[in-house]
């Protein structure tokens, strides 16, 4: 093969390739005109044809222009009534300029008659200010007055709300006296019963204690069965007795817990006093009879 039949070999090589790949990008880019133009169903990936899109578009364009007479008509409508309105207005408007001719003449006359009315009404404010001033001060008088009057009126009530307290207390009080007169009598009684000085003391009074003589000493002394445990102090006084023999009186020198010495008085000492005589703070009638 010659270099020139190489050549060409190499070109038809060439130009077939070429070829392929026209052939490959005229495929990729082909498009079906007809379905583009009639499809009567959209899809994702054909869309509705341009005819169907026509034919869709004449009817909204129908139904459009349908609405746009009916529009023109209610607009034909409106305009007929706006006119008889405008007229009826007119008309209106007439009778209303009328009346504003009347009603101007009227407020003329009404000017007229306030000018009358406005110098009456200065007369009578002045007169209503002397009027006023007299009013002012005879309200004074009467507020000075009435201020007296009430000022001794509560002068009277506080006065009276006193009398009527002091009478109340003076109740009260005569009826305390009453239950204190009474209160001293009932209690002068027992104390006369018990045998109590009412300037005694109270310290010196010896609670009610009920005992033995434990033992008997020189210079009168005895021991009881008392002590400060049971209420017993130095300085009360005992009484001692045997069965219904009252024996003496005996006052306390010392206590203890449990037991005290107390020194017999010669002078109030009827008998000799024994170890289990009876003691007493103090003695019943019986005992004593």
């Amino acid at each position: 093969m010659t270099l020139l039949g190489k050549v060409f070999t190499v070109l038809i090589f060439i130009m077939s390739i070429l070829f392929m790949g026209f052939s490959v990008v005229v495929f990729a880019t082909h498009r079906n005109w007809k379905l583009l133009v009639d499809n009567p169903t959209a899809t994702d990936k054909d869309p509705l044809g341009l005819k169907q899109q026509l034919d869709a578009q004449k009817a909204t364009n129908q139904g459009l222009r349908a609405e746009l007479d009916a529009l023109k008509n209610r607009l034909a409508v409106e305009m007929a009534a706006r006119r008889s309105a405008l007229s009826a207005a007119e008309t209106k408007l007439a009778e209303a300029q009328q009346r504003l001719s009347a009603k101007e003449a009227e407020l003329a006359g009404l000017q007229s008659a306030q000018t009358e009315a406005t110098a009456a009404l200065n007369l009578a404010e002045t007169r209503l200010k002397e009027s006023v001033a007299e009013n002012l001060k005879l309200r004074d008088e009467i507020r000075n007055v009435q201020a007296e009057r009430d000022q001794r009126f509560q002068d009277a009530v506080v006065l009276t709300d006193k009398l009527h307290e002091a009478d109340g207390v003076k109740r009260n009080l005569e009826e305390r006296q009453k239950q204190l007169i009474g209160d001293i009598n009932k209690y002068k009684r027992v104390t006369d019963v018990l045998g109590v000085n009412p300037n005694m003391p109270v310290e010196a009074i010896a609670p009610p204690l009920d005992g033995i003589v434990l033992a008997v000493g020189d210079k009168n002394l005895i021991e009881v069965s008392l002590g400060s445990d049971d209420g017993l102090r130095v300085g009360h006084t005992v009484q001692v007795f045997r069965d219904n023999n009252y024996l003496g009186s005996a006052v306390v020198l010392k206590t203890n817990p449990d037991r005290a010495v107390a020194q017999v008085d010669d002078k109030s000492q009827r008998g000799l006093i024994k170890v289990r005589d009876r003691v007493a703070t103090k003695l019943s009638r019986t005992r004593t009879s």
